[in-house]
């Protein structure tokens, strides 16, 4: 990324003008992959295809047939799914549905919080989508999984081993 766009965007924090600048630049090579150089969102996104998300350790999607722009389609085709609140809930993006486990890039540190690591790929992670809608913009998500499951993990030893 060039110094005038690094400088744009540490001046910008309204999350409109973020997240018009991250989908204008979804096709641009601004991530600087330590393997594979300057590659887009797209290309990242794509590498990650199959992986299993870090969160719900479900296999993420990717591709054409995991998106479409009709929605009688997306609920045919199973994208419509109960999220933690317990709403119907289906993925969209504009006049675009996407299927649950869709790979998005996370960002760890929000983009709007700090536009200027917005393509720095150790802000990057791959998630699915009901994962990054559930982490939303807090920055501890990552940590109350890592409780919740320990908790989860205690309570299930403590169930398998009685205490004598």
């Amino acid at each position: 990324m060039d110094e005038k766009t690094r400088v744009k965007l540490s001046a910008l924090y309204k999350s409109d003008e973020i997240n018009q600048i991250w989908n204008v630049c979804q096709s641009k090579p601004f991530i600087n992959h330590p393997q594979y150089g300057n590659i887009s969102a797209g290309e990242y996104r794509q590498m990650g295809m199959g992986k299993s998300c870090p969160f719900c350790g479900q296999k993420m999607t990717y591709g054409q047939q995991y998106k479409t722009s009709s929605l009688k389609e997306a609920i045919d085709k199973g994208f419509e799914y109960i999220n933690k609140k317990g709403q119907k809930t289906i993925n969209q993006a504009g006049n675009v549905y996407f299927h649950r486990k869709y790979i998005t890039l996370d960002h760890i540190i929000n983009k709007a919080r700090c536009p200027e690591k917005m393509f720095d790929y150790d802000n990057l992670q791959y998630m699915c989508w009901e994962c990054n809608q559930e982490k939303g913009d807090n920055n501890a998500y990552e940590i109350e999984h890592t409780l919740d499951y320990l908790n989860d993990l205690a309570d299930e030893v403590l169930e398998r081993y009685k205490p004598l």
